[in-house]
């Protein structure tokens, strides 16, 4: 599988939302957004952004497809991935998230992050990545090959 590169600005961005979102006690989530061919994160979404609601019961209900889909088609992206948080350290796969996958193609990729995101020095490896294979059975990354990488860019490079 393709690796995908994200800036660490947007990485912290991110880490950052999603800390600010769950507020220490409920899950919140994102999608990431790339332009297809170009091998890199362009925009983070918050599930929040298309649903008020969508963590307003301490889990993720997500029912804002329909405007984020027509928003993908108007911005000419893809999702690469969704990233929701975990309440603790563990960032299995819950029976929830094996069942309800965000996004239903197969090969779409989803991040679980530790502890509603707490931590603002978290990095991508201390996250689970899966891929969906379809009939909701998952792949879970090793930590050697997840397909995610922060990237160090200079200041006004959008490279």
């Amino acid at each position: 599988m393709q690796k995908i590169t994200i800036s660490c600005t947007q990485w912290s961005k991110l880490i950052y939302g999603l800390k600010k979102r769950s507020k220490g006690v409920r899950e919140s989530g994102a999608f990431l957004l790339t332009k297809p061919g170009t091998g890199r994160i362009g925009r983070i979404v918050f599930y929040d952004q298309f649903d008020e609601s969508v963590s307003n019961t301490g889990i993720i209900q997500f029912k804002g497809g329909y405007d984020f889909y027509i928003y993908l088609e108007k911005n000419a992206m893809v999702v690469f991935a969704d990233i929701h948080t975990h309440p603790t350290d563990a960032t299995n796969q819950s029976w929830l998230d094996r069942t309800h996958p965000m996004i239903r193609n197969k090969g779409h990729i989803a991040i679980i992050a530790p502890e509603y995101a707490n931590n603002l020095f978290l990095i991508p490896n201390d996250c689970s990545f899966y891929k969906y294979r379809g009939e909701y059975k998952w792949e879970k990354f090793p930590k050697s090959s997840i397909p995610l990488t922060l990237k160090l860019q200079k200041h006004g490079s959008n490279a």
